[in-house]
């Protein structure tokens, strides 16, 4: 219980983080301009490079494993950015006529990426974009103080794309992409529970594993322009192989000291391997009053999978235990979706658009599960069989300018969707039963307007109503109302902008219920009074409070009829400045995210729900991630620029402190075009 919950919390701070670390800009590399902006000519080409060389320097103090899992900067030399720009200058070269070569963090930086774009006018196209990407999660913490569920993986992309006669009427295309995830992790199981998952007589064991994922994905196709259409035709294959082993040799008490049960010996291996072609078909028509545009694509998924497993050990009486697992099996996935969009313009001011679209899927396939006790020489089978989901949708939209600074849209959804499942595990030997369906109606209206009273001034509203029969889960849309708006003035080079939005949503099934209550709300303003300074600032404050009936397994007893509560108060902030001198450039930023929860001051203060501590202290997540940061730009000559950054990372959690951490990072580098 403590695990799961421990897991729910990290996963929220490493999204939050995560996601605000995209939306910053590091310290490093350097954006200031350098060198010539005419280049260099050379043999009838024009070129334009420039280089950023330097080193990192990195302090942390506290959790180590959650600064890797949120920032993972390091020491050591780094290719900061790089730029090549090689154009030829007539447009007539004779192997190609431009080269531009990017690339990021080269070196050790966890983002690592390089772009290249080789093309030669009215003959072929080529774009290589590659990136690398360390990813390290430190997992949950549980009550024994250690973390048993670790990830240290390296993501690999390679995108390949090559486009013939790209400015013809007839273009082909070919691709491939290729992507690995490989490194080191640890797993647990649960083993040697006599009378199930939730029998208090078995332990949890850690396992060590060594990832091994690759997807590799083979494209061609073709497009053809042909009296104002536009047909687009693509045909590929992706290939995903799972080769995961997970193992443990030795000797394990497991995570619980007061339980005799061990395990001396355990092994997994579970191949999974699966295809799936799939074609795409697109075709666009543009003409005066009527713009067409249809889109099908089907993937026809097919997997093949086995796990075997075995462990050895004892159990809670000392006595020899030895447990086989044995699941194979293989499945089709079959996708089709397609959908057909018409817009009319009968006049200059109104605009109609309409849009059916189909989505249909199922799985099906033979599997089989098989566990085997070599002790008591008994076996538990089980069998998958089928799961179908079909939606049918239909929507109109319209648009009309009822004065320049006055425009109004509205527009109105109708969506059938159809579930069809046979008992998704059967016994072997009992009769099959008949497939289960449900249906879902959703009906959805929309409306709002765009004034512009001013020419600075711009407002815009929209509000969205939701009615749904039979949502397929709990927490899925039923009655739900979103409601949001925009202001935004702009006056040179003064520009403000507000936005709300608020979501609600109440959903009531047969055996629980669930309400949702969601608002952000958001503000930004930037200005440039002067060639030299300028600014810019940002803030968002996000509200959302969930409740949802519940029922569950802990502490060996069933908790029925009990209520899941979040709540969360995001606050997020930004501020950024910038100072041109004469040789020197300033940049200054400070960015902060922090959850205010729900004003409690300890994790167990307020009872909702059950009153189990650790369902209380999963309700609202008070944490604080703020980073200021600093960079100077000296500009040695035209070509030549030393530059010189700080920034800091603070994580904190107000109701456990063993994740917090402080991080100080810094950089110094040359940036130069030769």
């Amino acid at each position: 219980m403590r695990s799961s919950v421990r897991t729910l919390r990290l996963s929220i701070a490493v999204v939050l983080i995560a996601a605000y670390c995209r939306a910053q800009q590091p310290v490093a590399p350097t954006n200031e301009p350098v060198g010539s902006t005419r280049g260099d000519d050379w043999h009838g080409y024009n070129i334009l490079n420039s280089f950023e060389t330097g080193y990192r320097l990195v302090s942390v103090s506290g959790n180590e494993e959650m600064y890797r899992a949120q920032v993972n900067y390091a020491n050591g030399v780094r290719l900061l950015s790089s730029f090549l720009s090689v154009n030829s200058k007539d447009g007539h070269g004779k192997l190609f006529d431009e080269i531009v070569l990017t690339t990021l963090g080269l070196g050790g930086d966890p983002y690592e990426s390089a772009t290249l774009r080789v093309q030669k006018n009215r003959w072929y196209e080529y774009d290589l974009l590659w990136r690398r990407s360390d990813y390290a999660n430190p997992g949950l913490t549980t009550d024994g103080g250690g973390g048993e569920h670790v990830l240290n993986t390296t993501y690999t992309l390679q995108d390949d794309n090559l486009t013939l006669l790209p400015q013809s009427h007839i273009r082909f295309s070919l691709g491939y992409s290729r992507s690995v995830q490989d490194g080191a992790g640890i797993s647990t199981v649960q083993l040697f529970n006599p009378a199930g998952p939730f029998d208090p007589t078995g332990d949890v064991f850690p396992l060590f594993t060594d990832v091994k994922l690759v997807q590799n994905e083979y494209r061609l196709g073709g497009e053809i322009h042909w009296l104002g259409f536009v047909l687009n035709v693509m045909h590929g294959w992706v290939d995903f192989k799972d080769d995961t082993p997970y193992q443990f040799s030795g000797f394990s008490p497991g995570d619980n000291p007061t339980n005799p049960t061990s395990l001396t010996s355990f092994l997994r291996n579970e191949p999974n391997h699966g295809t799936s072609p799939y074609w795409r078909i697109g075709l666009f028509q543009n003409v005066r009053l009527v713009n067409i545009n249809a889109r099908f694509t089907y993937s026809g998924g097919t997997r093949d999978f086995i796990l075997n497993e075995n462990a050895i050990g004892t159990n809670q009486f000392g006595a020899a235990a030895n447990q086989q697992t044995l699941a194979f099996g293989n499945a089709r996935r079959p996708v089709g979706t397609g959908n057909f969009t018409v817009s009319v313009f009968p006049t200059e001011k109104l605009t109609i658009t309409n849009q059916t679209s189909l989505y249909n899927v199922r799985t099906d396939g033979n599997s089989a599960y098989l566990q085997f006790d070599n002790a008591t020489q008994s076996a538990d089978l089980l069998y998958f069989e089928f799961l179908g989901i079909r939606t049918i949708a239909n929507e109109t939209d319209a648009k009309y300018q009822v004065k320049p600074w006055l425009s109004l849209h509205a527009g109105y959804e109708y969506s059938n969707r159809k579930i069809a499942s046979n008992s998704q595990f059967g016994f072997v030997g009992t009769a099959a039963t008949l497939p289960y369906y449900q249906t879902n109606e959703l009906n959805t209206g929309t409306f709002g307007f765009n004034i512009s009273p001013t020419k600075q001034l711009k407002i815009q509203l929209d509000d969205e109503i939701g009615r749904s029969t039979q949502p397929f889960t709990p927490k899925g849309d039923k009655n739900y109302n979103a409601l949001g708006g925009r202001i935004t003035y702009q006056l040179k080079t003064l520009k403000l902008m507000a936005n709300a939005r608020s979501d609600y949503n109440q959903n009531s099934v047969i055996l629980s219920s669930y309400s949702s209550h969601g608002r952000v709300y958001s503000g930004s303003a930037s200005w440039n009074p002067r060639s030299w300074f300028g600014f810019d600032a940002t803030y968002s404050k996000s509200h959302l409070d969930t409740r949802g009936g519940i029922a569950f397994f802990a502490q060996s007893q069933l908790f029925p009829n009990q209520v899941s509560y979040y709540v969360s108060n995001l606050h997020a902030g930004t501020f950024t400045g910038r100072f041109s001198l004469k040789r020197a450039d300033l940049y200054l930023g400070y960015s902060i995210v922090q959850d205010a929860g729900d004003g409690r001051a300890t994790p167990v203060s307020t009872i909702v729900g059950p009153n189990i501590p650790a369902f209380q202290t999963a309700q609202t997540f008070p944490m604080r991630f703020q980073s200021p940061l600093a960079r100077l730009s000296f500009r040695i000559s035209e070509k030549v620029r030393w530059n010189v950054g700080y920034q800091y990372y603070g994580y904190r959690e107000s109701f456990f402190s063993g994740e917090n951490y402080i991080a100080n990072t810094g950089y110094t580098s040359v940036l130069w075009s030769f």
